[in-house]
């Protein structure tokens, strides 16, 4: 009798907890489709992984606007020992 009230309660109330749980949950694996493979790159595209960010010749323009100036300030700074304003030719 205590067998058959015992297997009738686990059918209807199904213990809750964890360790009062008779059996291991059923765990489903969900199968997820693999990604549409790339297609292949075309021949006569560049690849810029390896080319500068700047252009060099904005580089070397840049470098000599700076050379200018630091020729300018030290003429700057020889002249006001004289007692002399200079005005740089770059501003």
């Amino acid at each position: 009798m205590r067998t058959l009230l015992a297997a009738l309660l686990a059918l209807f109330l199904p213990a809750r907890g964890k360790r009062r749980a008779t059996s291991a949950p059923v765990v489903r694996r969900i199968t997820r489709p693999l990604p549409a493979p790339r297609a292949p790159r075309p021949a006569d595209a560049i690849e810029a992984d390896g080319l500068p960010l700047v252009r060099p010749y904005l580089v070397a323009f840049e470098r000599q606007r700076e050379r200018e100036r630091q020729r300018d300030r030290r003429t700057a700074a020889a002249l006001a020992t004289m007692g002399v304003d200079f005005l740089g030719v770059s501003a």
